[in-house]
């Protein structure tokens, strides 16, 4: 059965498929992919599957809060993008932050 992890990996390869722009447009990818993510979370619950990850954004954001001591009362995204330099240092930083949290989950 697929997880979120495996969607995850599929919207990294193509990014533009599943959440839209270009490279130009990171912060805006990441944004649509944190709402995709709410409807991945709610079809979940609706259809109560049972996966390692229930709440992608929920768990993401205190795992956040856990190990850096970000706030994501505004969603992971804003978190790391408050921290980032650039678009694309955003985006790099918040794949090698879902790799280190796939690995958390991955350990239990």
């Amino acid at each position: 059965m697929a997880s979120v992890f495996d969607v995850l990996d599929e919207i990294r390869k193509r990014p533009g498929m599943y959440v839209g722009g270009d490279e130009s447009q990171r912060v805006t990818q990441l944004q649509n992919l944190e709402q995709l993510l709410c409807g991945y979370c709610l079809a979940l619950r609706h259809h109560r599957i049972q996966e390692g990850v229930l709440d992608f954004n929920r768990e993401f954001g205190e795992y956040l809060w856990e190990t850096r001591g970000w706030s994501a009362s505004c969603g992971p995204v804003a978190a790391i993008r408050d921290t980032a330099k650039s678009d694309v240092e955003l985006w790099e930083l918040f794949w090698r932050l879902v790799d280190e949290f796939r690995a958390t989950v991955d350990a239990r």
